[in-house]
């Protein structure tokens, strides 16, 4: 069992929709869909287990593939990729998020006086 929850663990780091790594589950061990199913669920509670605590290295790691995207996608000319990637990187910062457009947003303060005591 331990075996299938590996592979199904595995299946998922490759990606690919859970309805097809079930499936390549239940051919390779030969098992029904629900059972790889079952196997797979086992297998994403040992992977949110696996990155508890770990946002901050696993967001840096991410933010280095992207800027690394960023430098290959000028240098090929890619634009339209380097604004996305730019713009993710952006918002993984911080920027854009609605608390930073919430403090950036103006104010207006309206002051009525009243002239009639003049």
């Amino acid at each position: 069992m331990e075996e299938r929850v590996t592979a199904a663990y595995n299946l998922m780091l490759t990606g690919g929709s859970r309805r097809t790594n079930a499936a390549a589950l239940a051919s390779r061990f030969g098992v029904s869909i629900r059972q790889a199913d079952n196997y797979i669920s086992q297998a994403q509670e040992l992977l949110s287990t696996d990155f508890q605590g770990q946002k901050e290295q696993v967001l840096n790691q991410v933010n280095a593939l992207r800027l690394t995207a960023i430098r290959q996608g000028m240098k090929r000319g890619n634009y339209q990729v380097v604004a996305h990637l730019l713009d993710s990187l952006a918002r993984s910062m911080g920027e854009g998020s609605q608390e930073s457009q919430a403090a950036a947003a103006p104010t207006l303060n309206i002051t009525v006086e009243d002239k009639r005591q003049a």
